[in-house]
């Protein structure tokens, strides 16, 4: 094999073919013609392999056997320097150790090996060839190893000229865009850190911690060095690293991750993106944008959001992001719910600039009062909220709360009008009377409602026996719905007699309700409540329909009476379906309208008294007869029976039980005497003796109503009640 590398090609060639020629083909004119032209073509190709390709024998320790011309050509070193020499000699230091371990390993395995390869010459320059490494074996005794190599310099000078002018360019933008592009590696101890970070933020943002950026040069690129990989907190703080590093666990899995940081004053948005290399990700890029000024103005829309435009203290959802911090940082406070009494009253009555101008002046006043302690939150219209952090002297809590209540009851003046009000408050302690936001606002809330039924202007702790309480209005509640659905509710019918005829005028239906079919529960016992939430819309539409269902029922029956009446809460007047629901239910039930006469409580007028006016005049166009009911429980204004298109005025119970006894026998016959003026129908309630039935003779009151004739009758006992009479 030896003598083989070391005889020249053409010698060879010569030596066989004129060994051929003297063994027996000399005669053998054509067969000389094939073998000339046969070792033309060999000599030819020879020439070809020589001229193009670079060819080189290794053996298993490296040293080189056999270069042909071409490899001296391009390296600049003649025969005698390369054989028995390394490849080292031509090494130019490229590459890394660990490629050149590769390459060992796919050959000496058997393979064969493919790559580029940057070389240097023997003056300096480097110079690139494709390569070809094939292991050769000699009959079964030793590997010998052909390389064959191209030269590609000129093309990799292209390249490279290329990434040059990329890179400028790159240069050029990330310098002058206001963003931040980085690239995150694993180093050789298989730690992330940054092999690329620039950009014209990154520049300002380690030029004043005396850093600069990293990135490739055009000199690394024209000698194919590496850039090393740095570790992160020399360029980033221990808590901007531990964040990369967090979100970058979710990148590795091939996921897009985006997030905000903050370098110094500069609000950034964060991209990160995972690199895939082979099917595998081996790093991540990220580009972040400066969003300072859009997270400025986030800010302030999300500040304006916490706030109440009208007093400028904090709002509701203010009040529970404050409050779930403060409870997950497991801190003590103590939250005073506080509302306004009677203020719907001051701002219907005086409008709704007078009613603002006392909302701030309250505000300012209790802002003061707590000034040092607490902070003030406007939750609704009239409902205030005060957080107080620390832990909290329980006595001493509801002594400050009962003096702000003193506070807010000095008057306040209002263009030129001294104006009064009181307030209502509850108060909750965390962790005391809950874990969370929803528990202590409940809390409270159940202290405040405790404050008001107990004549308002105070202030109340909350105490476990109020969520007992509480437990049993939802729990009522429930029942209430269950007992619509399940028709436990039905109706009773109190007779209104005549006293001169000694007729039947028409019939009140009263609620009761059969509850689970175990107990009858008077109205007092539940309409309330159903006012308060406002179950009792449905209540009024069960009444409403069944009562006219019933009436309609008398009349094909032949039961005489002239009206069915049923009573109206306020809050059925407010529903803006009222008037449609009502000519709804005559129209279903077939009963004519001057059958109906719906009664209403002197607490109405304390709403909107234009609005009112136009609902009773509808109702009385629709041919339904209006009933004030209760007159004279309340703030009896007689100027309200001139202006409302009322048809019958009912005397409450309080005063025709009492008639006899002190001035109610003037208060009585007066009421009789101005109704009657009036042109109304009048009534008295609540009639038990027959002392009672002849005072109202004596002072002309036409029809009554109570136990002196008759207690409230079912359904089934109103016809025989007609016969009797």
């Amino acid at each position: 094999m030896e003598s083989v590398f070391n005889t020249n090609t053409d010698e060879l060639l010569y030596k066989v073919k004129t060994a051929i020629f003297n063994e027996s083909l000399g005669s053998d004119i054509a067969l000389q013609e094939k073998l000339d032209d046969a070792f033309f073509k060999m000599e030819l190709m020879d020439y070809a392999v020589n001229e193009t390709m670079i060819i080189a024998v290794t053996n298993k320790v490296g040293q080189i056997l056999f270069v042909n011309d071409r490899f001296c050509q391009i390296t600049g070193y003649c025969k005698e320097e390369l054989i028995g020499n390394t490849h080292r000699i031509i090494n130019s230091k490229t590459h890394p150790e660990a490629f050149f371990k590769n390459m060992w390993s796919t050959i000496l395995n058997g393979h064969t090996w493919t790559g580029e390869i940057c070389n240097r010459r023997k003056n300096g320059e480097l110079y690139w060839v494709k390569t070809y490494i094939i292991p050769v074996e000699n009959n079964g005794y030793d590997t010998y190893f052909l390389s064959i190599r191209t030269d590609i310099t000129i093309e990799k000078e292209k390249e490279i000229l290329l990434q040059s002018k990329l890179l400028s360019s790159f240069e050029t933008v990330a310098h002058h865009i206001n963003n931040l592009v980085f690239k995150v590696e694993k180093d050789s101890e298989n730690n992330y850190g940054f092999s690329l970070l620039t950009g014209k933020l990154a520049s300002e943002f380690l030029a004043k911690k005396g850093l600069q950026t990293i990135q490739p040069s055009i000199n690394s690129i024209k000698n194919k060095i590496l850039i090393p990989i740095y570790k992160m907190n020399t360029y980033i703080s221990e808590e901007m690293t531990n964040r990369l590093l967090f979100h970058l666990k979710k990148v590795i899995t091939g996921e897009e991750v985006s997030y905000k940081e903050w370098l110094d004053d500069r609000c950034i948005h964060i991209t990160i993106s995972p690199i895939e290399t082979n099917g595998t990700i081996s790093g991540a890029i990220g580009i972040g944008n400066d969003i300072t000024e859009l997270e400025s103005a986030r800010t302030k829309l999300t500040e304006l959001a916490y706030r109440d435009h009208l007093t400028n203290t904090f709002n509701t959802a203010a009040l529970e992001r404050d409050i779930v911090q403060v409870i997950n940082e497991n801190t003590p406070f103590s939250f005073l719910y506080i509302d306004l009494d009677r203020f719907k009253n001051i701002n219907d009555s005086l409008g709704h600039f007078t009613g603002d101008s006392l909302l701030k002046l309250v505000t300012a006043r209790i802002k003061k009062f707590y000034n040092t302690t607490g902070e003030l939150y406007r939750i609704g219209w009239d409902e205030f909220v005060v957080l107080i952090k620390g832990q909290a002297e329980r006595t001493k809590m509801l002594e400050n709360a009962k003096l702000l209540i003193q506070k807010v009851e000095e008057p306040f003046n209002i263009e030129e009008m001294e104006i009064h009000i009181s307030c209502s408050i509850g108060i909750a302690f965390f962790p005391l009377h809950g874990s969370s936001y929803k528990e202590i606002h409940r809390a409270a809330d159940l202290a405040l409602n405790i404050s008001k039924e107990n004549g308002k202007r105070n202030a109340v702790l909350f105490d476990r026996k109020h969520m007992e309480g509480y437990i049993n209005k939802v729990s009522l509640e429930s029942d209430i719905r269950s007992g619509l659905d399940k028709h436990e509710f039905y109706l009773v019918y109190q007779p209104k007699v005549n006293l001169k005829s000694g007729t039947i005028e028409g019939y009140e239906a009263l609620i009761r309700w059969n509850k689970k079919g175990k107990e009858i529960i008077p109205p007092n016992d539940f309409i309330p409540f159903a006012e308060e939430t406002g179950l009792i819309i449905s209540i009024g539409k069960y009444v409403l329909e069944e009562a006219c269902r019933q009436a309609a029922l008398w009349i094909k029956q032949g039961v005489p009476f002239k009206t069915i009446s049923v009573n109206i809460s306020p809050i059925e007047l407010e529903q803006n379906d009222f008037l449609a629901n009502v000519h709804t239910i005559l129209e279903k039930t077939g009963l004519p309208p001057h059958y109906l006469e719906i009664e209403l409580t002197e607490n109405v007028l304390m709403k909107n008294m234009e609005r009112l006016l136009k609902i009773l005049h509808d109702l009385e166009s629709m041919g339904i007869k209006l009933a004030m009911d209760d007159f004279g429980s309340g703030f009896s204004n007689f100027q309200y029976l001139s202006e409302l298109p009322i048809h019958t005025l009912k005397i409450d119970r309080s005063l025709t039980s009492q008639v006899l006894i002190g001035r109610d026998a003037v208060i009585v016959s007066s009421i009789i005497k101005i109704g009657h003026s009036l042109g109304l129908e009048v009534v008295a309630e609540g009639v038990e003796t027959a002392e009672v039935i002849e005072f109202l003779r004596e002072n002309d009151c036409h029809t009554v109503q109570g136990y002196y004739f008759s207690k409230p009758l079912e359904v089934y006992q109103v016809p025989h009640f007609v016969l009797a009479n």
